[in-house]
């Protein structure tokens, strides 16, 4: 079967959505990599060290994949993928405001 593609976490054998092809993961290990990335954003940034300007833009671009694949009623998400990026969705709004509220340094931005 063409455009099929398995999971390239090892151990994994759940399919990859045409949308995550280019992650090579499929929706849980995905899910699992950007709340992993969340976290640790916030935790450098409520310990007030620099925060990579390019990690704060690629985790705001997942709200944008998050919006499209709630929004996408045959994407082949599940009732819990689209709790979990619902979820996503608030934890990324909530690093967003706390970005612009306190003292962040975005590093590699003038």
């Amino acid at each position: 079967m063409e455009g099929v593609a398995r999971c390239r976490t090892e151990g994994c054998i759940k399919l990859v959505f045409p949308a995550l092809l280019g992650e090579g993961v499929c929706m849980d290990h995905y899910l699992e990599r950007v709340f992993l990335q969340i976290g640790m954003a916030m935790e450098t940034c409520q310990q007030g060290r620099p925060f990579e300007s390019g990690t704060f833009d690629w985790l705001l671009s997942q709200g944008e994949f998050a919006a499209a694949t709630l929004a996408n009623k045959n994407s082949g998400a599940t009732s819990l993928h689209r709790t979990r990026l619902l979820e996503m969705l608030l934890c990324l709004s909530n690093l967003n405001e706390y970005v612009r509220h306190h003292s962040v340094v975005l590093a590699g931005r003038e």
